[in-house]
């Protein structure tokens, strides 16, 4: 489905940059991690890409933001253990922004929304954040 309500339309093109500069903050931390840290990395690297893609099928085309030349990560990543914390606090921050799409929109646009908030909620724990009852 297509959105146009500004809500909506504002949400998804909030989860497109959140993500896009996911995107970026794994390749640069890539860079610093070793072993499974780096596998986690690169994979996650095609998923949020892939989320991306489905959030820019959710809204017309000219509201999609263009992807930014860089990104200044929360934290900034000088080695293995500030990759693990910009990648946990990015994951987080995910959380809110897919629970805002979730807030506006329905059927399996809405599902999709909540699993990918589970989904950024795991991957923060699993780069190194605290569980929390709602990740920001």
């Amino acid at each position: 489905m297509t959105y146009t309500d500004p809500a909506a339309v504002a949400a998804i093109a909030d989860v497109i940059e959140a993500e896009q500069n996911y995107v970026f903050a794994a390749g640069l931390a890539g860079a610093f991690l070793k072993g499974g840290g780096r596998r986690r990395a690169v994979n996650q690297l095609a998923e949020h890409r892939a989320q991306v893609q489905t959030a820019s099928l959710m809204i017309d085309s000219s509201a999609v933001p263009q992807t930014p030349p860089g990104f200044e990560p929360p934290t900034p990543i000088t080695d293995a253990k500030s990759a693990r914390d910009s990648l946990a606090e990015l994951s987080n921050a995910l959380v809110g922004f897919y629970a805002n799409i979730a807030a506006v929109t329905e059927g399996d646009d809405r599902r999709w929304a909540i699993a990918s908030a589970q989904a950024s909620a795991r991957d923060a724990i699993q780069w190194g954040a605290a569980s929390q009852a709602f990740p920001t």
